[in-house]
């Protein structure tokens, strides 16, 4: 399936957090339990703070890429599809494109990972990313700076 990423704008805020809340909102919940004032004051400080990419497919939005850059490293803060579009592999083709970055800049991509998204976590390993750390409830983990895998 043919997608793009796209530069998020103020205008695309209100379906990155409606897809925050629907993707996000049992493994949070599970996690810490949500609260809806906290959840949106965190996505906004979010927004300001990340290079946000809508993931298009033929003109339609269909996720959200959230990417810090330091001289060190890329890390992936949040990646999400839509439910339907889940499972066809634009997940997989989005974290390739970013490990690629970083191969590119010969930079490791991190994440974090929680014990309540275990689909995400098969996912990374998958992709080569091993964990390097757990601070609870998070899973922190690490893909290498180059092209081995």
């Amino acid at each position: 399936m043919e997608w793009r990423l796209r530069s998020a704008s103020e205008s695309d805020r209100e379906f990155l957090y409606a897809l925050h809340c629907t993707t996000m909102r049992e493994v949070i919940d599970n996690t810490w339990g949500w609260d809806d004032v906290w959840q949106r004051g965190d996505f906004n400080r979010r927004f300001g703070m990340c290079a946000v990419s809508i993931i298009d497919i033929h003109g339609r939005a269909v996720g959200g890429l959230w990417l810090e850059a330091t001289p060190n490293y890329l890390h992936i803060v949040e990646l999400q599809l839509v439910p339907e579009m889940q499972g066809k592999g634009i997940g997989n083709a989005v974290v390739q494109h970013v490990i690629q970055q970083g191969i590119d800049r010969g930079l490791p991509v991190t994440l974090l990972v929680v014990p309540a998204n275990p689909r995400a976590q098969r996912l990374y390993e998958r992709l080569g990313f091993e964990v390097t750390g757990v601070e609870a409830p998070f899973i922190h983990m690490r893909r290498a700076a180059h092209s081995d895998r």
